[in-house]
């Protein structure tokens, strides 16, 4: 059978001869069928994926050679928390939200107290013999302690204490506390019954300074400045009630601590505060934090560094109902597993309302490292995850419906850029998780290195102005400095204007699938894949085994750039809401020279043409082209001549692919290039 690209109307095909289109063309290599290509161990298979492939695209195989479909696996939820059936999870919890001095963490479905109180004048609080006992009611002059003539200050008890005794605090409202050099173990009845509050004499209502081993237990800190403060020395907080404090609730400076099954809450300021510091969260909640009087901050917790770093390890934790950041992590390392974090509000300035933001030190630039595994941000404002020269790995995690910033502009699942000052680039990993619902961009990537792989990236809406609705975008920063884009066997469904949008960088897309992109609220494009320059510089895409599908103007469009394109499928490829268009590829030189090659690739059921070249070179082998009004448009653009390269093995024709392949010129007015996103 012959094989190979034939003239009809305007003929620009390497190897075509526009006086005879009956000559036979370049043989198929390696003597397979035309519509065939020969594998690597001389195995003719079919244009189109590969016939050997472990699992379709979007798909990745686990250990047991099980092919998942892209996003967090069926039995990759973490503990507290159950798969939707739909690539995601959701978060095992009340119905509605707990009130006030009530908790309920992932794997609870009823809010309840902090802790119980238990029975009697001391509770459940354990007794050991040097126990000092304090008792605010208690009406004798002759305190010594005991618990028949208990302290009726928890001061009192700290001074009389020896080194890691325990306090026992009976009911009632104490004030201002200090614990220094020796530690001690504080155990209240409950916190409903039990307060420690600041009254502006000290700088917090419990100050912890460099008594490393301090406990406090079953207690509620409240009042005039800081909640609780530690400096200097490892403490644990286990079933504490922060709340109410002027200031921060926890503030953590060169020390260490385990806040565990705790709630923080109506702070202001910051939650939790950490500087070079460490700090383990389990099954604690930090919620409701308010900007200070001059109207900033309002962060959950924030994790920064001074000289040295500070570290969090998060898990079973939620971080809701906050304002401008719910996490901050500022040239430090943080860890967040199994956890919430939702529902993050702008500064009262209008600001934020991150999920979760990873910075760098703004003097030096020290990079950040985050890492969020099996958990859930949902609802934040302006952007779920912004990271910012530094490193951030998503696994296993949702990401969704992110809110419009104030300004009705954006509402970016996650935004990666480079160090704003120095230029160094942040480095992502999106990792078997699904990003979804947001606006504008579902992933933003600029002058950076993201890697998307086995996960969703879907439903992205335009802004409030009817523009973008981009799936995944990756674009240079002010300086022309690139980004490295890789997405690996993931799925990017129900996006709008772009799917993949790619301007001066480097992408390979592998064994994915774009699917069922939709114009923007403007009508602008639908495109699947879209590759342009920015001020000239070309962009570089490599698509292979991958299936393009439901895209509207172009299934992938180059323009000004270069892309080569191995045993895919691209189909059904509609016309713009304008009518005009539906190429399933379309290469365009501008505004320099353009080229694609295309090779073992199926391409099907587009409404104008297969491939459209304008002023471009477009180079086919071993291909099949079918069921499109025209096999290949070939126009003239800006004085250039359009040029196909048979590489043989090529066939077209509808129902089936079987005959020669013919260019012609449909005198169209070209396409336009894609509008790269505000900065």
């Amino acid at each position: 059978m012959r094989s190979g690209i034939v003239a009809a109307v305007m003929l620009v095909a390497l190897g075509c001869s526009d006086d005879d289109d009956t000559e036979d063309i370049v043989p198929p290599p390696g003597g397979c069928a035309p519509g065939e290509w020969p594998r690597a161990d001389g195995v003719c298979v079919a244009a189109g994926l590969p016939p050997d492939m472990p699992c379709a695209p979007a798909e990745w195989q686990s250990d047991d050679s099980s092919c998942i479909p892209a996003g967090v696996p069926a039995d990759g939820c973490a503990a507290g928390f159950v798969h939707d059936g739909d690539r995601g999870c959701e978060a095992i919890l009340p119905d509605a939200p707990c009130g006030a001095g009530s908790m309920a963490v992932p794997g609870e479905t009823t809010c309840h107290e902090v802790v119980s109180c238990g029975t009697g004048t001391w509770g459940d609080i354990p007794v050991e013999p040097d126990t000092e006992y304090v008792d605010a009611s208690y009406a004798g002059m002759d305190s010594d302690g005991s618990a028949l003539k208990p302290w009726t200050s928890v001061q009192a008890a700290v001074d009389a204490a020896a080194p890691g005794a325990i306090v026992a605090i009976a009911e009632g409202s104490y004030s201002d506390v200090r614990i220094s050099d020796a530690p001690v173990r504080l155990f209240g009845v409950c916190p409903g019954l039990v307060e420690i509050v600041g009254t502006g004499a000290g700088i917090a209502a419990l100050i912890v300074a460099g008594a490393t081993g301090t406990e406090v237990h079953a207690l509620s800190i409240r009042g005039v400045g800081l909640g609780f403060y530690v400096s200097g020395a490892d403490v644990v907080l286990e079933h504490v009630h922060v709340h109410d404090s002027t200031d921060i609730g926890v503030a953590v400076d060169s020390a260490g601590i385990t806040l565990r099954s705790s709630l923080v809450e109506d702070t202001r300021n910051h939650g939790v505060f950490l500087e070079a510091s460490e700090a383990i969260i389990e099954g604690s909640i930090v919620r409701h934090t308010l900007p200070d009087p001059g109207g900033k901050f309002g962060r959950g917790i924030a994790v920064q560094s001074d000289v040295l770093a500070s570290v969090l390890s998060m898990s079973g934790s939620i971080v809701e109902q906050n304002h401008e950041i719910a996490v901050f992590v500022g040239a430090s390392f943080a860890s967040v597993e199994a956890s919430v974090i939702r529902d993050t509000r702008p500064a009262a300035s209008g600001y934020g309302g991150r999920g979760v933001s990873v910075q760098p030190h703004p003097a030096i630039g020290a990079p950040s490292s985050f890492a969020l595994r099996g958990s859930i941000i949902a609802q934040s404002s302006d952007t779920g995850i912004y990271v910012e020269g530094s490193e951030a790995t998503v696994e296993r995690s949702v990401v969704r419906e992110t809110l419009m910033d104030p300004m009705q502009l954006y509402g970016r699942g996650l935004t990666v850029q480079s160090n704003a000052t120095t230029g160094a680039p942040s480095t992502l990993l999106v990792d078997r998780s699904l990003i979804e619902d947001q606006y504008e961009i579902g992933i933003s990537v600029q002058a950076s290195n993201a890697t998307i792989e086995a996960s969703t990236v879907r439903n992205t809406l335009p802004n409030a102005d009817g523009r973008f609705g981009r799936g995944i975008s990756a674009q240079p920063n002010a300086t022309g400095a690139r980004c490295t884009l890789d997405v690996l066997t993931s799925l990017i469904e129900q996006n709008h204007q772009t799917g993949i949008y790619l301007a001066s960088s480097d992408a390979t897309v592998e064994a994915s699938v774009v699917r069922d992109t939709w114009p923007n609220a403007q009508g602008v494009t639908g495109r699947g894949v879209n590759v342009e320059p920015i001020n000239g510089a070309p962009s570089t895409l490599s698509l292979r085994a991958s299936v393009i599908e439901n895209s509207h103007e172009a299934g992938v469009d180059i323009i000004g750039s270069t892309a080569t394109i191995e045993a895919c499928v691209i189909r059904n490829t509609m016309a713009n809401l304008a009518g005009a268009f539906g190429e399933g590829v379309l290469v365009l030189s501008q505004p320099g020279p353009a080229g694609a090659t295309i090779t073992r690739t199926r391409v099907e059921g587009s409404a104008l043409a297969a491939v459209a070249a304008w002023g471009a070179t477009a180079s086919i082998g071993g291909s099949a082209l079918s069921c499109q009004a025209y096999d290949l448009d070939s126009e003239r653009f800006l004085g250039a001549l359009a040029a196909f390269e048979d590489l043989g093995g090529n066939v077209c024709g509808c129902p089936e692919p079987t005959a020669d392949c013919k260019a012609v010129s449909a005198g169209l007015e070209p396409p336009q290039a894609d509008v790269p996103t505000p900065e």
